[in-house]
């Protein structure tokens, strides 16, 4: 049957479970499988993820459950094509493991992906498109108000950064997506930058500054940007630590915004200068 990646919750997974997800976006297998573990370990002691071809899978799947039922298999199988359709549907008699599948090429794939969607399994439509981007950010952070759900699509479909690691951003700066978490997310990174020496803060700035180019946003770590030569004043200012010349906070922050602007801006203030 189809489910949508934001109807996903804890109750469809467990063991017996089975998912597989059809179309073109290849990055979410991989992040969802993280799901589904982490899921799987609020109800059980041990979680065994296995990433294995559908060979290897059909050997390894089957086993004894653990002692008292307390730990449980997940097995995630990449380019699941209609070639492996009878053995994927040995997985519907085994109830002590949970099976991730993803289709393989559209062309080789179509009947077994007719079955699955006819099937009591979960079948999830995964498509490079806007929509299941918004599903996929839905079924992590169920609480995201609508304007960072917008602003993280931006990022996605705008840089080459995985999409593992920019749900792993958002889940470190916005915990479970709700908005009072949210409202705190500046104070904490300015917070962050604050203890951070010259050249790692450097560096942190500079990735901060090229992913702003990226997404034209004018906001780094609170600091609303003004000058459009950032990057070139921040490799300056690296070259110059590193030459013997203290740049200090306050000469960092400059390279960031305009003088006018500088007294305005918390993370100046926070230097001491």
């Amino acid at each position: 049957m189809k489910i949508d990646f934001r109807n996903i919750n804890s109750d469809c997974i467990k063991p017996g479970s089975i998912f597989f997800l059809y179309g073109n976006y290849r990055e979410s297998f991989e992040v969802f499988c993280d799901f589904v573990r982490d899921e799987l370990r609020k109800k059980f002691s041990e979680v065994i993820l296995r990433f294995c071809s559908m060979a290897e899978c059909s050997k390894l799947a089957g086993g004894q459950c653990g002692l008292f039922g307390t730990d449980v298999e997940c097995f995630c199988v990449r380019n699941t094509e209609d070639v492996h359709l009878e053995k994927a549907k040995e997985f519907f008699k085994i109830k002590n493991s949970v099976f991730i599948l993803e289709s393989g090429n559209y062309a080789k794939a179509k009947k077994i992906t007719e079955y699955f969607l006819k099937s009591n399994a979960f079948a999830v439509p995964s498509f490079n498109n806007e929509l299941t981007l918004r599903s996929l950010l839905a079924m992590f952070f169920p609480n995201i108000p609508r304007g960072i759900c917008d602003e993280a699509i931006k990022i996605i479909g705008n840089t080459d950064e995985g999409l593992y690691s920019i749900l792993k951003k958002i889940s470190l700066i916005s915990g479970d997506g709700n908005q009072e978490e949210l409202n705190g997310c500046f104070a904490r990174r300015q917070s962050f930058l604050s203890g951070l020496e010259i050249i790692p803060l450097i560096r942190v700035l500079l990735q901060a500054a090229l992913r702003k180019k990226i997404t034209k946003s004018e906001n780094i770590y609170g600091i609303e940007i003004s000058n459009d030569n950032v990057t070139n004043d921040l490799l300056k200012a690296e070259l110059m630590q590193k030459s013997g010349f203290e740049t200090g906070r306050s000469y960092i922050y400059r390279r960031l915004i305009s003088d006018d602007d500088v007294a305005k801006s918390p993370s100046y203030r926070e230097s001491g200068r």
